[in-house]
């Protein structure tokens, strides 16, 4: 590869490592206030609408899903990153 076609590359890949980070906060955010619902639990004054255990659940599936796109797409990148710079 040239020095040109390997640095559009790496600008490539560290914008797609971007857009994964921020799509993966939400899934990071679900997630945190899913085990807090478990651990902690939400009354009835502080966001009464979580304070259901289905909910609870869906926000720990939801989020651990979202988690887990982005841990292996970020690894995938990763990969591809690395290959490019040896």
């Amino acid at each position: 590869m040239t020095q040109e076609t390997t640095q559009a590359a790496l600008a490539r890949i560290n914008r797609s490592m971007l857009m994964v980070a921020i799509i993966d906060f939400p899934g990071t955010l679900l997630f945190g206030l899913g085990l807090y619902g478990i651990f902690a639990g939400f009354d009835e004054g502080f966001l009464p609408m979580l304070a259901h255990p289905m909910i609870i659940n869906a926000m720990l599936v939801i989020g651990g899903a979202i988690m887990a796109w982005g841990m292996f797409r970020m690894m995938g990148l990763a990969r591809e990153k690395q290959r490019i710079t040896q």
